[in-house]
């Protein structure tokens, strides 16, 4: 897809890119603290550990998230709703930010675990579905219409990672099923190429001390641990669990 047709302009054209990739990061985030709050529940004394990464997740959420779908959802207050195609993905931007809201509040009121991690799947999904189509048709939408300017639409990032927002893990993981014990599992091969390290980055960024991911893929990534380097030099222990030929395995731990 070529994004200088799609956008009135060559900035608006690298502003839409921007904004996906902050929405691929704000999905790796969320991925990564639910994995938390999963792992958390399983322990053996998980009602604590569920409830601190179960304020991470809504933490992250409030803050990130719903500012981005009510910006998103907004933006379309300017524009021509007598378009028919325009008028359905307002509605679309719409719902989403209703459903994000609704599923972030339905998380933050559960106390068991087993609540939790439930609440936090609709989430996920809520998510998961809000980047793919916000990346797809709102974005793009929003990028062609000259009243709107995406630089200046979306909301300012807060200071605070995810990861400082969440307490030090302890104990590790202890959900099982994974090929490197205490390690959620991050598949790149099944994630589209333009926005695979922006959801690596966020799916790093929503880790705490201790914590880490067990990165899939089907290329030795040495590109994107020369990033990782730039962009957090020191803060993750990367070791190779498997070195191809056709398959390289990588434990990423935040130090």
């Amino acid at each position: 897809m070529n994004n200088l047709v799609l956008a009135s302009s060559s900035t608006e054209a690298a502003s839409l890119e921007d904004a996906r990739t902050r929405l691929a990061e704000a999905a790796g985030t969320v991925r990564t603290l639910g994995s938390n709050l999963v792992s958390a529940a399983a322990n053996p004394a998980g009602g604590e550990l569920a409830a601190t990464d179960q304020g991470a997740l809504v933490d992250f959420a409030e803050k990130e998230l719903l500012p981005l779908a009510a910006a998103l959802a907004a933006a379309f207050q300017s524009a021509d709703s007598s378009v028919a195609s325009i008028k359905v993905i307002a509605s679309l931007a719409a719902s989403h930010n209703t459903r994000l809201v609704s599923t972030t509040k339905e998380l933050e009121v559960q106390e068991s675990p087993v609540k939790m991690v439930h609440a936090g799947g609709a989430l996920q999904e809520a998510v998961t579905v809000f980047v793919d189509q916000a990346s797809e048709l709102v974005l793009p939408a929003l990028a062609q219409n000259p009243a709107v300017t995406l630089s200046e639409l979306l909301p300012t990032r807060t200071s605070a990672t995810a990861a400082e927002s969440a307490a030090p893990a302890q104990g590790g993981c202890a959900c099982g099923g994974h090929d490197e014990p205490g390690l959620s599992e991050l598949d790149t091969r099944v994630i589209p190429h333009a926005i695979r390290h922006a959801t690596i980055f966020g799916a790093l960024e929503g880790l705490t001390t201790g914590r880490g991911i067990l990165l899939v893929a089907n290329h030795n990534p040495l590109p994107l641990l020369a990033q990782l380097e730039q962009r957090a030099a020191g803060k993750f222990t990367v070791d190779y669990v498997e070195n191809g030929p056709e398959l390289w395995k990588l434990s990423m731990v935040r130090n």
